[in-house]
């Protein structure tokens, strides 16, 4: 379980179309935008953090200005930065832990809101290996309908909170699917979600196999 602040704490706001992270995740990150860049200047010269939220329908329209934002997102924890020479960074981020935002306290130059850790929650601990150990089977299952697919030896290796959270954010969902999933707090049923989908998956796969010409799934 990642360590977290009890209680409000301030955090800066990164809103992004179309891309929810997960806690126990890892992501790359582009910064280009002046008040990104300032951003990720104060997190590095502070505790090198912030929080990465989904940006709702309709903010083309504002996108400059200040959107709605979903009230729940994920702490990233910089692991990785690099300078670029005009001021741009490249950076890996780790998710640290989900968090409900409470208010908006500043949008200048970028947005930073009070917000309380809201980490996962596992309401039957003895479940737990047995949904991991079944998330990792249907993964390798559906990983063989994939073609030229290489091999990814973390199935094995994580546990069920990441192994669940990457698993979303590999799948082809829509960005408001995966926000559901993220604010479901039970990380037990957020992975029988999840098993549920890539079941699906799976079936529909193995009832179009023999259909394709040379197992390419172009060919459908």
């Amino acid at each position: 379980m990642a360590l977290h602040r009890e209680g409000e704490f301030l955090l800066p706001l990164f809103p992004l179309p179309d891309l929810v992270f997960f806690p126990s995740t890892r992501m790359p990150l582009h910064i280009f935008e002046p008040r990104y860049r300032q951003m990720i200047t104060d997190a590095l010269a502070g505790e090198a953090r912030f929080g990465i939220v989904l940006l709702r329908p309709g903010w083309q329209t504002d996108y400059y200005g200040a959107p709605p934002v979903y009230p729940y997102g994920t702490v990233g924890a910089i692991e990785q930065a690099v300078t670029l020479q005009d001021g741009r960074f490249n950076i890996l981020i780790r998710g640290d832990v989900r968090f409900r935002i409470v208010d908006e306290v500043s949008r200048d130059p970028y947005r930073t809101a009070r917000v309380i850790a809201q980490p996962e929650t596992v309401s039957r601990a003895e479940e737990a290996y047995a949904q991991r150990e079944w998330l990792a089977d249907l993964s390798r299952q559906y990983l063989e309908y994939l073609p030229n697919q290489t091999p990814v030896p973390e199935i094995e290796t994580v546990g069920l909170e990441a192994l669940t959270n990457a698993l979303i954010m590999s799948l082809n969902l829509q960005s408001e699917e995966k926000q559901k999933l993220l604010e479901v707090d039970d990380l037990l049923k957020r992975a029988e979600r999840v098993g549920a989908e890539l079941s699906n998956r799976i079936d529909t796969l193995r009832f179009l196999r023999p259909y394709r010409r040379a197992n390419d799934p172009r060919q459908n």
